[in-house]
């Protein structure tokens, strides 16, 4: 085997393996999770994060 052959087969290889990966990637999609939308307390207006606003706290 010459090293031209060689050359282009590992090229062919390098090509079919990310071309592979990409259609992987394409079919399983972006991983990404949508923001939480932040709880508010109708009583105080707050948005309850935080240890302030809980019972006991000051313990």
């Amino acid at each position: 085997m010459n090293t031209g052959v060689r050359i282009a087969a590992f090229a062919a290889a390098l090509a079919a393996t990310f071309g592979a990966a990409y259609g992987v990637g394409a079919a399983v999609g972006p991983f990404d999770t949508p923001a939480k939308t932040p709880v508010v307390d109708e009583r105080t207006g707050h948005d309850g994060g935080g240890h302030a606003d809980q019972e006991g706290a000051g313990m």
